[in-house]
């Protein structure tokens, strides 16, 4: 038994730097999960809080059930691999596999017995007697993997083992590694940046992004079904096509249009668009280059999904060919994976036909899927205040309190008791059994999906047009007319704007952002000083008096033009982004700044592409500043 149970795990360096946030998985006894991402993602990160090598600042770690927060390394029963070997130079293989079990006082016999049985298994029963230098460095990596054997550990740990391998050995130790989990029958964790890695490797697959978790699930899912662009795009290669598009209705059929094209989208895809607000707007479509077909037979059978191309380059691999093409509504190549022995020829204007099954749609602001399950089922509703004072969600006749969390984190509070908003409630918070502080959502089911790890269940819900969809165990069954209650967490709602798209909560609490200042004047002009900073600008409604005062700033009274950072060199603010969250048009970061009361937060209008640690300069609109009263 190793199972293990991460829940809200958060990891935050000093200067409020974000390297994990909210990070929720659990995992079976026997899985072989692989955590993939872009460097910096976290996912080491994570692995090392699993070892006990880094502090878990939030949340709370379970291995066998047993919380282990405090726990120390040694104690845990764990083993890690890491991609340098940090083997013993002066010891022979047999040592370095041995030296562990001997500071562990584990009886002599017992000790040979492991080193042998787990030499055998890597097939390096003849390396026994000699010394690193003396290997390659695939052996080494066996000589590492043995270690970590003799142990016996509940799980493993690999943190990117393969890295410093060529191309060879890297797809030989893959194998290898995968053989081994099935000897050994027991839990792995294995992080890399290479999605062959994972797609080959993984019994699941969790893909990491800025550190948070994107989606987790088999790999053959995530490939078929991403919930969003960026798990779209990082799996698979060449990458998937995307185009700027938009979905129609004709005749009881649904098209999507790009420049000249237009494509019919298979039904199944059809009826699980899981809005119709995304109909004659724009909307990104996917498409694999595996999905693009040159085939005569193919082409003929698909007269509904052919396009038009110009090949610009070909690539011959041999047992296949790339197309690098110009496709009419898309600005950058076009790629599509055909036969080696294709009749194509570069240069040359070709008909293709795409595979209308295999289609992807994504909604191009917040980048989710809006086809099959998504991230959330959204509708739209109203924020109000009851007449307890209670601040509520309604939507048909689900009447949802909202908990001062969820208030703290709303970046524009005219909602309330203002004009509508769109209401995102996951299908992974749909539940059954009904939970203190929970809110009830009564539905009626119309159809159901079958998917590796759940059923998807369709329900058709008072106030909402398109359907509610909640993910099940495999083992529920529903029937179509079934009535049916779910119990959903308000603390994961998220809201929208109706006509921008834009989120309307963020990710973390809104702060004060409040100061004690020094204040002095002269004439109109002012100046504030707090920590490091020092604010200069004209006080013309003669708000602030001199000396120390407790000032705010708005949190909604930051910009990145340059033209107003250039006019006002004197309010300009350098932060260090311990998190950011685009909210669509805007985006919200959270930093430190000397001198503020806590964490400083800052929504500035545009969507610089940030990452944790960087720094970015901001100015701060002189409205934005005030004395608080």
């Amino acid at each position: 038994m190793s199972s293990l149970s991460l829940r809200h795990i958060y990891k935050i360096y000093d200067g409020n730097v974000k390297a994990v946030s909210d990070f929720n998985l659990e995992i079976d006894d026997k899985e072989f999960i692989v955590f993939v991402g872009p460097s910096g993602c976290g996912k080491s990160t994570t692995l090392r809080m699993i070892a006990g090598l880094e502090e878990i600042t939030a949340g709370e770690l379970y291995i066998d059930g047993k919380l282990v927060n405090d726990m120390d390394p040694k104690d845990r029963d764990i083993a890690m691999v890491f991609q340098n070997y940090a083997l013993y130079p002066h010891m022979t293989v047999y040592d370095n596999m041995a030296f562990g079990l001997k500071l562990r006082k584990v009886n002599p016999q017992e000790i040979d017995s492991r080193v042998r049985e787990a030499a055998a298994i890597l097939g390096i029963e003849g390396l026994l007697a000699r010394k690193p230098k003396a290997l390659s460095g695939g052996q080494r990596q066996r000589v590492a993997l043995g270690r970590a054997i003799v142990r016996e550990p509940k799980v493993f740990l690999l943190d990117e083992p393969l890295s410093n391998l060529d191309a060879k050995l890297r797809v030989q130790m893959r194998t290898e590694i995968t053989k081994l989990h099935h000897k050994l029958a027991t839990t792995f964790i294995y992080v890399t940046h290479d999605q062959i890695e994972a797609m080959t490797m993984g019994t699941r697959i969790v893909v990491m992004k800025d550190g948070i978790m994107q989606q987790v699930d088999t790999p053959q899912f995530l490939y078929d079904s991403p919930q969003n662009l960026f798990v779209a795009t990082f799996l698979g290669s060449p990458q998937m096509n995307l185009f700027n598009a938009q979905l129609s209705r004709e005749n009881g059929n649904v098209y999507a249009t790009f420049g000249s094209n237009k494509i019919m989208i298979a039904p199944e895809k059809a009826n699980r668009i899981i809005d119709e607000k995304y109909f004659h707007v724009p909307v990104v479509l996917g498409v694999r280059p595996e999905d693009i077909h040159d085939e005569e037979v193919f082409i003929a059978n698909s007269p509904d999904t052919i396009i038009d191309a110009h090949v610009d380059v070909m690539e011959k691999l041999g047992n296949e060919t790339y197309l690098y093409m110009d496709v009419d509504g898309k600005e950058d190549y076009a790629i599509a994976r055909i036969d080696a022995r294709t009749k194509v020829k570069a240069n040359e204007n070709v008909k293709l036909a795409v595979d209308a099954h295999h289609i992807h749609l994504f909604d191009p602001v917040t980048e989710l899927t809006i086809i099959g399950v998504p991230a959330y089922n959204t509708t739209e509703a109203n924020i109000y205040t009851r007449e307890d004072g209670t601040v509520a969600v309604k939507f048909g006749d689900s009447d949802i309190a909202l908990p001062e969390k969820v208030l703290s984190r709303l970046v524009d509070k005219t909602i309330i008791d203002g004009r509508a908003v769109k209401l995102g409630v996951s299908p992974d918070y749909l539940f059954t059994e009904p939970q203190e502080g929970f809110g009830s959502i009564v539905g009626e089911v119309e159809f159901t999906d079958q998917y590796p790890r759940f059923n998807a269940v369709y329900t058709k819900v008072e106030g909402k047009t398109s359907y509610m969809i909640a993910k099940h165990a495999l083992t529920d069954e529903y029937q179509s007319g079934d009535k049916i209650t779910y119990y959903t967490d308000p603390n994961k709602f998220m809201f929208y704007d109706i006509e921008s798209g834009d989120a309307l909560i963020a990710y973390s609490p809104i702060s004060a952002n409040t100061a004690t200042a020094k204040v002095s004047k002269s004439g109109s002009k002012c100046s504030v000083s707090f920590g490091n900073t020092k604010l200069v600008f004209e006080d013309t409604d003669n708000r602030f008096t001199p000396g120390e005062q407790k000032i705010s700033i708005d949190f909604d009274a930051f910009t990145i033009d340059h033209s107003v950072m250039a006019a006002n060199p004197y309010l300009i603010v350098s932060l260090l982004v311990g998190d950011a969250d685009c909210l669509g048009s805007k985006t919200v970061v959270y930093s430190n700044l000397s001198g503020m009361d806590g964490y400083i937060t800052a929504m500035f209008e545009g969507t610089p592409k940030l990452s944790i640690n960087d720094k970015i300069k901001v100015a701060v609109k002189p409205e934005g500043i005030k004395p608080v009263k």
